[in-house]
């Protein structure tokens, strides 16, 4: 795991912002283009997080796909997204998201 994070994970970010036709914003925002979540409440929080924050996530179990729900895709996405923030069960500050 930690090799994966210091070694690995570098040479793909370097070789993604390298190779990319997209622009940063898009790059930034690809995963959840494809999940089909709105990118202005994930930007709006993750600018007020600092690093090593920690905070919560309530969103509703939404639609269950094969294997989770619509809610457990944003929980994981959301802990990626605003790294180096911390993700917990119960912290004082929350991110809401609803599905429209």
């Amino acid at each position: 795991m930690i090799l994966g994070a210091v070694v690995v994970l570098p040479r793909v970010e370097r070789s993604v912002s390298r190779d990319s036709t997209l622009t940063a914003a898009e790059r930034l925002h690809a995963a959840g283009d494809r999940l089909h979540f709105d990118p202005r409440p994930f930007d709006a929080f993750a600018s007020t997080l600092s690093p090593r924050t920690r905070y919560a996530v309530d969103v509703p179990p939404g639609e269950r796909g094969p294997f989770i729900t619509r809610g457990a895709v944003v929980r994981a996405y959301a802990a990626f997204y605003f790294l180096p923030a911390i993700q917990v069960r119960r912290a004082s500050r929350v991110f809401r998201y609803r599905f429209p």
